[in-house]
């Protein structure tokens, strides 16, 4: 098998510190991957062990408010981490389907400015796992999970940066792939995510919709280029001490995106810029990924 067809869905969340009232979900963070999905990802694996590497590169210079403006001074922003994901597919059907399991672990490095003050952290963030059931029928592949992220990253409501939300999240997920064996690839990710309440600071954020989107072409022999990019957005109001805030989140990002498929490996790399965005920080996401089949 090729390693790419492992559908990967890893944490990846910030939390800046700024009056929550204004911001869409908690300081304006989230758990959900923010375009990590790429080349068949809809595509499940054989049963066995593979093991994923990612590294993630976020920047952002700008936190927006709802009509894209700059809201909170000298704001700045850097994230670098590696997030080590292994995952086990089964020889047991569900429906028809094979079923798998994996779990994800981030190791960040965030850095954040505003307003003359500076906060950094290193550490990790908050463990996600997942049960997941794929199918397969000729160029067309598709997989169903439910996915949880834990609360496992260190939290102080009292500190400037924190690598853990403090709460947990639930998001299931559908992912589908078409792919011609020498031609194109199409494949997306949609999924939903709910939260619960962060029980230090009685903040409740809204639950929101997010989806990963690759069209990719194979220009030569284990080649594919492709335009990669995500779309969030949040649907629901969050609640502070139970009174709902109006303000809600949304940004989209699009770039290109190259994998290169070896024997019992592979290896993807992917650059996209936020637009559209909506209550969050706006910058630019760089992605590595490499998978190994066990």
């Amino acid at each position: 098998m090729i390693f790419s067809r492992i559908r990967i869905s890893l944490l990846f969340g910030f939390i800046c510190t700024y009056p929550v009232m204004t911001l869409a979900t908690e300081n304006g963070a989230d758990s959900y991957p923010s375009g990590a999905e790429g080349v068949l990802a809809g595509a499940l694996p054989p049963p066995g062990f593979y093991g994923q590497t990612f590294y993630v590169n976020y920047h952002a210079s700008r936190f927006v408010d709802k009509h894209g403006d700059s809201m909170i001074p000298g704001f700045g922003l850097n994230l670098n981490g590696v997030v080590e994901r292994l995952i086990y597919m089964t020889e047991t059907t569900v429906m028809n389907g094979q079923l798998g399991f994996y779990v994800a672990q981030p190791f960040f490095d965030l850095r954040i400015a505003q307003g003359g003050q500076r906060g950094d952290r290193k550490g990790i963030s908050d463990t996600l796992a997942a049960v997941m059931v794929g199918w397969h029928n000729g160029e067309h592949h598709w997989a169903a999970a439910i996915e949880g992220v834990f609360p496992t990253g260190e939290y102080d409501r009292d500190r400037m940066v924190n690598l853990g939300k403090n709460y947990y999240t639930l998001r299931p997920i559908v992912v589908y792939s078409y792919s011609q064996p020498d031609g194109w690839d199409l494949s997306t990710k949609l999924s939903y995510s709910f939260n619960t309440e962060n029980q230090d600071t009685d903040y409740l954020s809204g639950q929101y919709f997010a989806g990963d989107f690759s069209l990719g072409y194979r220009f030569a022999p284990g080649w594919i280029l492709a335009l990669q990019g995500y779309a969030f957005k949040q649907l629901t109001s969050d609640e502070s001490h139970g009174h709902k805030v109006g303000f809600r989140g949304q940004s989209l990002a699009l770039g290109p995106g190259i994998q290169y498929q070896g024997k019992g490996w592979s290896l993807e790399g992917k650059y996209t810029t936020e637009t559209a965005v909506e209550n969050r920080p706006q910058g630019n996401y760089t992605w590595l990924k490499l998978t190994l089949a066990f």
